[in-house]
């Protein structure tokens, strides 16, 4: 079957059932929404993955379940009037590579195939750039340049609860347009209740506890989907076998954990033929893998020479290109790139390096004799933002030491505009790749910088401060649950720079901190001196002085100057670990 035929007999029982209820809805499907649905389907049920890059492969053939939990509820998504009719609304959050793209294009198809909703996906960080409100974003997302119906039809056609909007990327938002575009949506959402919402997001991203939706937590993939997996993406049973037997050999017990996540997992089986160990470091893998990708022909089933380079480049000229285009791209917080984008920016490397390439035949290689950019449409990207972020930190780990300082700041500056996260899984990758120097020249600047900017501060002035740095929320709800007389009043920190790295770092713990009113008996008396509160309110920023003045009375200042001591530690334990890496340079370069 063609693949156009194949779309076409996927949605046409969802066309044919909508347009034979109204004229409305037949004119809606005849001015645009009819070709979104195509166009969109063929899109999702043709795909590249990781492993199947050069090539479109049927979704289903490759497409393993991903499994996600709220509180003890656990779900794969296959019955997904099960699932929405029990949780209308749902954010789901997952790491990077955890297949969160995955499921919602899964999503997506599910519905198309169940022919009772009309699936609408949003990719969100189209509204970093997008002037109008998000309204009309759906319109134009739907109807393109199409005449679209008259405002009273189109909301007519929203209100009717037919819809399933899936919005992807929360945390690809540039921070300065975060809150606006949550407002837009919430707005959306409470104009439009009767339809289904399910956004996509990367943990901290500040949109847990989103009024009226449920935070679905993607899971780990367990033994049995190891297995499940492997066996989805490899054909033949040899090489099934010898990277199913290498994933739970003993000797790899502590590095199973790396295989646990989609993307990793799918990185060692493109790599394991040139590469069958589990490396222990996460940089390993992306090595491992361009490694693979530079030598070996674009299907990893097939025994074939190398494709011939046509720049003529070698192995480390494209290693050291990728490294300084991925520092520029992410240094403007772009992770897809047009054409014309791509070329100026290869064409800023050629200028400002010593490579004589043509830029045309540098894309062509890196599109066709590498893949390492896809092409989606109009838009090149990496086959996952994990990979721009691991040429980024080796970027940075070869800069003369006197540079990286520089290069770390202009990083976290615009990194935290531009994600949510604050690209966490970057900064793991500058520890791994250049740990000295990134303790050095990064971490301990800002551990300082905390520190100093509560020095000196005593009682409410400290609170005060020290909840504005961590960029603290008040929070009162029934946390799990909807008994209005169970309610809670939490301190929740939105996330921030300080907050990911100091919990990363294991500086300090903010666990006492989440349950510092229930555990001190501070929830009790607000809501007995404040009970017009004792309302399940959305999170809220306004640090007031009732809220102040009771901490102080219940001695959260005692909480803060413990993460302070935390911290000085942390700093202790840093300096010292960089003096004894010097001394022992010293000591060996004397031998």
């Amino acid at each position: 079957m063609s693949p156009q035929v194949e779309v076409t007999s996927l949605i046409q029982p969802l066309k044919d059932g909508y347009r034979a209820l109204t004229a409305e809805w037949k004119n809606f499907f005849d001015i645009g929404l009819s070709e979104y649905l195509e166009s969109q389907t063929e899109k999702y049920l043709f795909t590249n993955t990781f492993v199947h890059r050069s090539e479109k492969v049927n979704f289903y053939d490759i497409y393993y379940p991903i499994k996600a939990c709220y509180n003890d509820y656990n779900s794969d998504f296959s019955d997904l009037g099960k699932i929405f009719s029990k949780f209308n609304n749902i954010t789901l959050i997952g790491s990077a590579g955890s297949g969160k793209t995955t499921l919602i294009k899964y999503i997506f198809l599910e519905t198309i195939k169940n022919y009772t909703t009309i699936p609408i996906l949003i990719e969100l960080r189209n509204l970093n750039e997008y002037d109008g409100n998000f309204e009309k974003l759906i319109s134009e997302k739907i109807l393109k340049s199409k005449i679209k119906p008259n405002d009273l039809i189109f909301k007519r056609t929203l209100e009717s609860g037919k819809f399933l909007f899936l919005l992807d990327g929360y945390d690809e938002i540039f921070s300065e347009k975060k809150q606006d575009i949550k407002r837009q949506i919430e707005l959306f959402v409470d104009s439009y209740p009767k339809n289904k919402f399910l956004i996509t997001t990367r943990p901290g991203s500040g949109i847990e506890t989103f009024p009226g939706f449920y935070d679905f937590s993607v899971l780990s993939l367990d033994d049995n989907d190891v297995h499940g997996f492997v066996g989805k993406i490899i054909e033949q049973e040899e090489r099934k076998k010898r990277i199913i037997s290498t994933a739970f050999d003993k000797k790899n017990e502590d590095y199973l954990e790396f295989l646990r996540n989609p993307l990793l997992l799918s990185m060692f089986i493109i790599a394991f033929e040139n590469h069958p160990e589990i490396p222990k470091k996460k940089s390993a893998f992306y090595r491992n893998v361009f490694d693979t990708l530079y030598s070996r022909h674009d299907g990893i089933t097939k025994n074939s020479f190398p494709r011939e380079k046509t720049t003529g480049l070698q192995r480390d000229d494209f290693e050291e290109i990728l490294s300084i285009f991925s520092y520029l791209t992410l240094l403007e917080g772009q992770y897809k790139f047009t054409r014309e984008y791509l070329t100026d920016k290869l064409n800023l490397v050629k200028n400002s390096s010593k490579f004589n390439f043509s830029t045309e035949n540098l894309i062509y290689d890196l599109r066709t004799s590498i893949s390492i950019l896809i092409l989606d449409g109009f838009e090149f990207s990496f086959p996952h933002r994990s990979l721009q972020e691991y040429f980024t930190a080796l970027f940075i780990s070869r800069l003369p030491t006197d540079k990286k300082k520089k290069a770390y700041k202009n990083l976290s500056k615009i990194l935290a505009t531009s994600s949510a996260d604050y690209s966490l899984n970057f900064w793991k990758l500058c520890f791994e790749l250049d740990k000295l120097n990134f303790i050095q020249s990064f971490l301990i600047p800002k551990l300082k910088g905390f520190i100093t900017s509560l020095d000196r501060l005593e009682g409410k002035k400290l609170v005060e401060k020290y909840l504005k740095l961590i960029d603290a929320s008040f929070l009162i709800s029934n946390w799990h649950g909807k008994n209005k007389e169970k309610l809670d009043f939490k301190i929740y920190r939105l996330s921030n720079f300080l907050v990911s790295f100091t919990e990363h770092f294991e500086i300090y713990d903010f666990e006492n901190m989440w349950n510092f009113p229930q555990n001190t008996g501070f929830q009790d008396e607000y809501f007995s001196k404040y009970p017009e509160q004792m309302t399940n309110a959305p999170i809220s920023k306004d640090l007031n002085d009732n809220i102040l003045n009771l901490l102080v009375e219940y001695d959260f200042q005692s909480f803060v100057n413990d993460a302070i001591i935390q911290s000085k530690e942390k700093l202790e334990n840093w300096e010292k670990e960089i003096n004894e890496e010097k001394n022992n340079l010293e000591t060996l370069l004397d031998i």
